[in-house]
């Protein structure tokens, strides 16, 4: 099952997706937002999902923990397909 249809970790407080609005290398992760954020959003009502754009930005994803454990992982480069891999690989380092 896609992580996109289910409801993520109880353990994940915070899910920060940061990129560039204009760089090739953020390409894929505007196109997973675009695409995904509606049904993690309706998946994970009661989660933040923060999106944040900034020019110039590195194209990354942060999942914040229970005691401020907090991971990431470098999404450049990456289509949507690895985006959302990515993502689930994320989510379960906890």
């Amino acid at each position: 099952m896609s992580i996109l249809k289910s409801q993520l970790s109880k353990n994940l407080k915070e899910l920060r997706v940061q990129f560039c609005q204009t760089s090739a290398a953020s390409k894929g992760v505007r196109e997973f937002v675009e695409k995904n954020y509606t049904s993690l959003k309706q998946a994970n009502p009661s989660l933040p999902i923060l999106i944040r754009e900034a020019s110039g930005a590195e194209a990354r994803i942060f999942a914040r923990f229970g005691k401020g454990l907090e991971n990431k992982v470098v999404v450049q480069n990456a289509s949507a397909q690895d985006v959302e891999k990515a993502l689930e690989q994320l989510v379960k380092s906890a």
